[in-house]
């Protein structure tokens, strides 16, 4: 079963919120409370923001598709005034998806494109509580930065790690990618 990482398209955002709200249903289900999971939806003003913003550059990404969207990365500058360099603000593949290869090809087009466009540093956010992401991301090369802090609704503790994107520390990227 093959798949295509490409650009993700202002046309891709409702897919895309569709599959963030599947994969959290499965992903946080012993971390977030049920009833808040259980109450997602898609927000038509999520997707309408989303679509502006990959469409004015503000926030890029990358999305996998096998017959259609399953899986995206989107990216940017970091959202915190002391953090220098990019974000990766979000990657996620269908439940289905999990363990095939498609989340680490969307993290490796996302680190190269942004690698390639001269950044020197790429952070992220991700659920203290979240073992499976930072397994993830560690073996593809973040380290904990040592910063944290609490989301308000629901109470949770994310923390945050950084990536070198000058060369060497991308030890997780493919040769090629």
């Amino acid at each position: 079963m093959s798949y295509e990482i490409r650009a993700a398209r202002p046309e891709d955002s409702g897919v895309i919120e569709e599959v963030r709200l599947a994969t959290w249903r499965v992903a946080y289900r012993d971390i977030m409370p049920a009833d808040f999971l259980a109450g997602l939806e898609v927000r038509p003003e999520i997707v309408r923001n989303r679509a502006d913003a990959l469409a004015s550059g503000q926030v890029r990404g990358r999305v996998g598709v096998r017959d259609d969207v399953r899986g995206f990365a989107l990216y940017g500058p970091s959202r915190d005034e002391d953090v220098p360099g990019m974000e990766v603000y979000a990657i996620y593949v269908l439940p289905e998806e999990f363990s095939t290869g498609m989340g680490r090809a969307l993290m490796a087009s996302a680190v190269e494109d942004l690698a390639s466009s001269g950044h020197r540093e790429a952070g992220l956010w991700v659920l203290a509580a979240n073992a499976r992401a930072r397994r993830f991301y560690e073996r593809f090369g973040f380290s904990l930065s040592g910063r944290s802090k609490m989301l308000p609704d629901p109470p949770l503790e994310e923390v945050h790690y950084r990536m070198d994107l000058t060369g060497g520390a991308r030890s997780g990227v493919p040769a090629g990618a």
